[in-house]
């Protein structure tokens, strides 16, 4: 086995010279890629909220989840009492509670907003 490294330039460094030299080097990089983190941008409230009521067109025949398309919104009820948006092939979103709902097959009514 090899007990020296040769570098470009005619040096040579024992195992234990370049492990210490590469380990430098990673805690170099690190504290680098650290550093250039873009800040993430604050969230700023809207200001005054105008309440409008707008009706709703929900589809009369239920249809299958996976013939939505990504983006669309859907109900799980004709009156549409919870409204989703799907955003996966198995995954949708609740607009209600914004959270993140998996979903293995259903029955849904499409929104059309």
């Amino acid at each position: 086995m090899v007990d020296t490294i040769a570098i470009n330039n005619g040096q040579s460094l024992t195992k234990d010279e370049a492990k210490e030299l590469h380990k430098k080097l990673n805690q170099f990089y690190r504290k680098e890629a650290s550093t250039k983190k873009k800040a993430k941008p604050l969230l700023k409230p809207i200001g005054d909220v105008n309440v409008e009521k707008k009706e709703l067109k929900i589809q009369k025949s239920p249809i299958d989840f996976d013939d939505l398309k990504i983006g669309m919104p859907f109900a799980l009820d004709a009156n549409g009492t919870v409204l989703y948006t799907k955003t996966g092939r198995e995954r949708a979103i609740c607009l209600n509670t914004m959270g993140s709902v998996p979903v293995g097959g259903a029955s849904v009514y499409r929104v059309f907003l």
